[in-house]
């Protein structure tokens, strides 16, 4: 049986590296982000259920209201993060290892979930199945399984939020050989 949990977030994002000059502006969205889940189980409780949805979505509604609304979602080498940090210290910036396109966004949600779920007692009855991200009412990803295990190692030399149980984390590392490199951290 799958669960579905989706809810909305308003957040900006920009392009370093794009061919598209609106996608170099920052600009803001109207995102929702759906969070897949699989049971582990096959049969129902004494109530009829496999879970209880207050119980196996109060998780995700608190990171995606806590973390993602109003956030700028950033490339971790993004020169406007100084500016912003310089006159708000508490700037809700998200870094991502790379341009925040949709895809990405989807992969390092996917990630962010998985960790959380296994550390929670959720994770012995339920897994992720996958994330599905709309950017805008026309334009949508769903990342699932095998294309986050297929991918996902790509990115084992980066480290931070997406890596984090807590769900407030927006720190961000890279480690590159002997040099360690940390974006600017917000939380």
């Amino acid at each position: 049986m799958e669960f579905k949990f989706r809810y909305r977030f308003e957040a900006a994002h920009r392009f370093l590296n794009s061919s598209s000059t609106p996608c170099m502006t920052p600009h803001g969205h109207t995102w929702h982000a759906t969070l897949h889940l699989q049971s582990k189980k096959t049969d129902l409780n004494a109530e009829n259920m496999v879970m209880e949805f207050s119980k196996t979505k109060a998780w995700w509604k608190k990171f995606v209201g806590d973390v993602l609304d109003h956030s700028y979602l950033c490339n971790h080498k993004d020169p406007l993060i100084e500016p912003l940090l310089a006159t708000n210290k508490d700037a809700r910036l998200l870094p991502f290892p790379g341009d925040p396109t949709t895809e990405i966004i989807s992969l390092f949600l996917f990630h962010k979930a998985e960790k959380m779920l296994q550390a929670s007692e959720l994770g012995d009855a339920l897994y992720i199945h996958g994330i599905t991200v709309e950017e805008t009412p026309t334009n949508s990803i769903f990342c699932d399984r095998a294309f986050y295990l297929e991918v996902m190692g790509k990115f084992n030399s980066y480290t931070g939020w997406w890596t984090s149980t807590e769900i407030a984390d927006r720190s961000f590392t890279v480690d590159r050989s002997s040099n360690s490199v940390e974006a600017p951290s917000n939380q």
